[in-house]
């Protein structure tokens, strides 16, 4: 799975993009609950996510005709923007 890893200096956040295309089995959602844990991690953050919730986002982003979804992760929280 690829993931679009930005920082953004002036917010002090992570910028994480996920394609839908890249999400083909199981594993793909697994694998992106574990990415955005490791960087939660980093601001003591919990997600709170596992690989349903994350099915569901794609399901969410597919069904606004859109290519990718982003989520925020700084200090004041965790959002994922489609």
């Amino acid at each position: 799975m690829k993931v679009d890893v930005d920082i953004d200096k002036f917010s002090q956040s992570y910028l994480l993009k996920f394609e839908v295309k890249n999400f083909k089995s199981p594993d793909d959602y697994k694998m992106a609950v574990t990415t955005v844990t490791c960087f939660s991690n980093d601001y003591d953050l919990d997600p709170e996510l596992d690989h349903e919730d994350m099915r569901e986002i794609v399901e969410k982003t597919i069904e606004l005709e859109k290519d990718f979804f982003v989520f925020e992760i700084n200090d004041e929280g965790i959002e994922v923007d489609i």
